[in-house]
C-alpha cells in the first residue's frame, strides 16, 4: 500500500452497504415492517503520499422493493431522515479535487439557480468524502498500521478459487475490532466526518473491520460496520464492503465547471445530508408505532 501512494496510483472501486434503523421500523399487530437500506458506490480515487488526495464518486440509497412504502410513510409524515434518504434514491455524484468537495443531486442542488447543477461544499479531504458509508480510511497509513498491529485474527497464504488474477489465487486477511473513540483518536478522516468527538450515546460502540490482500500484499476488499444490537432494543446497525475493481496509474480529477457551480451550505429544505455511519450512529428516537 506504500508503494501505491508513494508513486500515486489511482483506484476504482465498487462499495455495496448495509443499514437497519430499527426505531424506525413499524410494529402492527406484533409484526415488524424493517427500515433497511443500501448504500451503493462506485468511483475512482487518487492516491498521494498523504492518502486519498482526489476523488469522484456515484452514489445512490437503494431500499428493496418491498421497504421502500415504509420509507415512503415515514416521509410523509415528516421524518427528515426518512425524506432525506427518498431524495438519495436517486443517483448523487460526488466530486472532491484539490480539497474542494462539489455534488451534484436533488438533495443538494435542487434549489440552484437554473443552470448551476452543481453544489460548492465547501473544503474538506478527498479521504473524508470517500470514508462515510464505510467508515475506515484504510488508505491512511497511520490508520492502517495501528489497525493490522492490533489485528485479532489474520491469515496469509489462502487458496482462493474465485481468484480471476494469478495475484488472487492465493490471499489472506486481518480483521479487529476498535470503538468510535478509538478510531476518532487515530484516523484525521474520521476526525473531519465526525465532526467532534463522539459523545456517551455511541463513544464506546465496537466498529468491526476486515481487510483481504493478494499474494502481492495489496488489499482488494476493505470491510467495516457495527451494530448496537446485544444493548439496546431499538438497535441501528450499518456497515459497507468496499472492492477495489483495479488499481492504475496516476490521473487528474477535474473540478465542475466554474459557471455550473452554485455555492451551498445545507441540503435542501433543511434535511440532514444522512450520507455517512456517524449520522446513523447518532440517531436517536423513539420506535414508529401505529
Amino acid at each position: 500500500m506504500r508503494n501505491q501512494l508513494a508513486k500515486g496510483a489511482s483506484v476504482t472501486f465498487t462499495q455495496y452497504g448495509h443499514i437497519e434503523i430499527n426505531n424506525r421500523n413499524k410494529y402492527d399487530n406484533h409484526t415488524a415492517r424493517v427500515f433497511r437500506y443500501h448504500p451503493m458506490q462506485e468511483g475512482t480515487l487518487v492516491l498521494g503520499r498523504r492518502g486519498v488526495v482526489a476523488a469522484s464518486i456515484k452514489r445512490r440509497v437503494d431500499f428493496d422493493r418491498d421497504l421502500l412504502p415504509l420509507a415512503k410513510e415515514h416521509a410523509e409524515e415528516g421524518d427528515p431522515v426518512s425524506r432525506s434518504l427518498i431524495a438519495q434514491t436517486q443517483p448523487h455524484r460526488w466530486i472532491n479535487t484539490k480539497g474542494r468537495f462539489y455534488s451534484t443531486g436533488r438533495l443538494w442542488t435542487a434549489d440552484l439557480p437554473e443552470g448551476k447543477t452543481w453544489a460548492r461544499r465547501g473544503d474538506r479531504s478527498a479521504g473524508s468524502t470517500a470514508f462515510g458509508d464505510q467508515i475506515i480510511n484504510f488508505f491512511e497509513i497511520a490508520t492502517l498500521k495501528a489497525l493490522i498491529a492490533d489485528a485479532d485474527e489474520k491469515k496469509f497464504n489462502l487458496p482462493n478459487p474465485a481468484g480471476k488474477t494469478p495475484d488472487r489465487k492465493r490471499t489472506g486477511f486481518y480483521r479487529g475490532t476498535l470503538t468510535f473513540a478509538e478510531l476518532y483518536d487515530l484516523s484525521a478522516t474520521f476526525r473531519q466526518v465526525a465532526g467532534k468527538r463522539p459523545d456517551a450515546s455511541y463513544a464506546n460502540t465496537v466498529v468491526g473491520w476486515s481487510i483481504v490482500f493478494d499474494a502481492k500484499g495489496l488489499p482488494f476488499k476493505f470491510g467495516s460496520g457495527f451494530s448496537t444490537q446485544e444493548k439496546e432494543k431499538y438497535y441501528t446497525q450499518g456497515g459497507a464492503t468496499t472492492d477495489i475493481v483495479s488499481w492504475g496509474p496516476a490521473r487528474t480529477l477535474a473540478a465542475p465547471s466554474a459557471r455550473q457551480v452554485g455555492a451551498v451550505r445545507a441540503p435542501v429544505d433543511g434535511l440532514p445530508e444522512f450520507d455517512d455511519l456517524v449520522e446513523l450512529a447518532k440517531v436517536d428516537a423513539p420506535p414508529s408505532k401505529r
